[in-house]
């Protein structure tokens, strides 16, 4: 049953995935680019982007070197300690995401259409159970 589980996640995200490339392509972006953007949205260090998306620090470097190249992205030094660089969306990076967001949201409300309110409710509970950390509680909202 857990490979079972894992497949269906597996292949629900790359048919997502498969059907919003062509549009972010047409944005100039990589499959992986819309969570990158959306990690240096809050978190403007490499490393803390390096953290919350598990990817290899190389690749994250890569990735935002290219992101800045175009345009979407800005470097500085961090004024707080001069020793490390953070990262900006720029305002077209700024929309850039938000409508790579729009597509991604879209594509998956149309699978979401499938269920009832009710089954929408109990998929929303029930991944953030499988979700949580070991020892991790989590509340009802």
């Amino acid at each position: 049953m857990p490979w079972t589980v894992l497949t269906r996640m597996w292949k629900l995200m790359r048919d997502l995935r498969d059907e919003t490339l062509p549009q972010l392509e047409r944005l100039g972006l990589a499959p992986n680019d819309p969570w990158l953007l959306a990690s240096i949205e809050h978190h403007h260090h490499p490393t803390e982007v390096v953290r919350l998306t598990q990817m290899p620090a190389p690749t994250v470097s890569q990735m935002l070197k290219r992101l800045e190249a175009e345009g979407l992205l800005v470097r500085s030094l961090d004024p707080s300690d001069l020793r490390r660089y953070r990262f900006e969306l720029t305002a077209r990076g700024y929309e850039v995401l938000k409508e790579s967001r729009t597509l991604l949201m879209s594509a998956m409300e149309r699978r979401l259409e499938r269920l009832t309110p009710e089954q929408r409710r109990q998929f929303v509970e029930l991944l953030d159970i499988l979700a949580q950390s070991e020892g991790e509680k989590v509340g009802k909202e």
